[in-house]
């Protein structure tokens, strides 16, 4: 048998655009122009970029110093401006507990007065990231709480509650970037060292703990991702497997942020929210080349590879109309082998075969996108639903964690579509549908089939359909609805 009735939409649904699309913008998330800006930003200009994202870092234990490199901000911002670049910063907490769920409302308070001395202090910064990948164990700690359930998404979002309302009662034109997340976590909170919450997990728990707070402004203005390989050698173009999330998923990340936020006052990508790469990026071979020391510590792709790769990446954001903009980490490779060595240029200031091909894609993008443009629109449906009729009881399968409610109904005389329909909706609108003769419930995990043989155990003589329906985990309003040709037993 097979599916008949289905009710639901692609989960990357191309539609014809209606408005022109806005080139990308390109830059570099360097804090070595920390050291000194000019040579640097020499370079930005030459390759065509126009943005530059450095680090911030708040100090929980002095909670409203500003930072012990402000000497150089200061000398960054000015040159920035004299040479158009837009510099954004980067927050980072010098302690992972510093915003943890375990801060006290006074230190949150302290933290929002450390953010409006900064834009106070820096009128030409208008755009604040972060805090820097609070999905990992590395920057946000606690991640989970007792009972294995995760901590650090609600705990992010009152961080960026207080970093919205801090940052927009200084100037309204400041832009905030939530998010700024890595690509990938093991939700595990068994993990001995690296304990971290998978991208479309951590939105998922934001969203919640958003919805629970009755909070009528929004957190953020865009959203900051840091999509990298899974391992450095892949390439760009391949992505991982939910609920993680690489370059080719954003339609993964553009619903995860849908089905957080829908229906409140945080814009998502379909209303606006502008998206952010402010990291990404491939470590090069290093052999025996000047200026660099140590042990790499991840396998490197030889310089060509990189530049190819590097022009694979600016040509598929330039035609995703929701990119506003994409930075490489980094400019200058780090010296010490320890560090990443991703940049365009090595630490001896000679150039590798990357500089000139994001120099020419950077020039080639200006024109817009010159492939097929990224359309899309969220899914009302579970994400890869599928289900397989077979007479040994139907085979679920989804590309993205699901609950499933599976009904055996009774018909008499022929079933046409009206009838099947009638059946959809009454397995869509109700938990356990009254009308069947034997239900079953249960969970699919992502890209793994689930059997469900139980409805055709024991089952009288007589005519029958079976129906399904799949329920997205991140958002149960998307559904799917399967229902299956009739068939006798006797």
């Amino acid at each position: 048998m097979r599916s008949l009735f289905a009710v639901l939409t692609c989960a990357c649904v191309w539609l014809a655009s209606t408005a022109p699309a806005v080139a990308t913008s390109f830059g570099v998330t360097e804090d070595a122009v920390k050291d000194g800006p000019d040579p640097h930003y020499a370079s930005l200009i030459d390759l065509g970029m126009r943005e530059n994202a450095i680090s911030v870092r708040w100090n929980s234990e002095d909670p409203t110093a500003l930072p012990p490199d402000v000497a150089q901000i200061d000398t960054v911002v000015r040159h920035a401006a004299a040479r158009g670049i837009k510099v954004s910063f980067a927050i980072y907490q010098r302690r992972p507990m510093g915003l943890s769920s375990a801060s006290s409302p006074v230190l949150l308070a302290q933290y929002a007065t450390w953010l409006q001395a900064l834009a106070r202090r820096y009128p030409s910064v208008t755009e604040y990231i972060g805090p820097n990948e609070p999905n990992l164990n590395h920057f946000w700690q606690p991640q989970f709480a007792a009972g294995c359930t995760n901590a650090s998404g609600a705990a992010y979002m009152r961080v960026m509650a207080v970093t919205y309302d801090a940052l927009k009662s200084v100037s309204a034109g400041i832009e905030v970037a939530g998010g700024a997340l890595a690509p990938r976590g093991n939700d595990s909170c068994l993990a001995s060292r690296n304990a971290s919450t998978s991208p479309v997990r951590f939105i998922h728990h934001v969203g919640r703990a958003y919805r629970a707070s009755g909070r009528k402004r929004p957190l953020m203005d865009s959203f900051s991702f840091h999509p990298y390989p899974r391992f450095n050698t892949d390439p760009p173009l391949r992505g991982y497997s939910w609920p993680n999330i690489g370059v080719p998923d954003f339609d993964r990340l553009k619903q995860a942020i849908h089905d957080a936020f829908a229906g409140t006052a945080q814009p998502t990508v379909e209303r606006g929210l502008k998206l952010h790469v402010h990291e990404s990026g491939h470590e090069t071979q290093t052999g025996k080349l000047p200026g660099y020391k140590g042990v790499e510590e991840v396998p490197p792709v030889d310089e060509a590879t990189q530049a190819r790769y590097y022009d694979q990446l600016i040509r598929f954001f330039a035609c995703d109309p929701s990119v506003e903009s994409f930075n490489f980490f980094h400019l200058v490779d780090e010296a010490n082998r320890e560090g990443v060595q991703s940049g365009l240029i090595r630490p001896d200031g000679t150039r590798k075969p990357s500089y000139a091909a994001v120099k020419a894609a950077i020039a080639r993008a200006a024109g817009g996108c010159d492939g097929r443009p990224v359309r899309w629109a969220p899914s009302a449906a579970v994400i890869g639903g599928r289900v397989n009729f077979a007479p040994e009881g139907p085979r679920l399968s989804a590309e993205e964690e699901a609950t499933y409610t599976a009904g055996l109904f009774r018909v008499s005389g022929p079933l046409g579509e009206a009838g099947r329909s009638a059946i959809a909706r009454s397995l869509a609108s109700a938990r356990v549908p009254k009308r069947a003769a034997a239900t079953a419930e249960g969970r699919v995990r992502a890209y793994y089939s689930v059997r469900v043989r139980s409805l055709l155990r024991a089952v009288p003589p007589g005519r029958y359909v079976l129906a399904v329906r799949l329920r997205a985990a991140m958002n149960p309003a998307r559904t799917s609805v399967f229902v299956s040709l009739a068939f006798t037993v006797r």
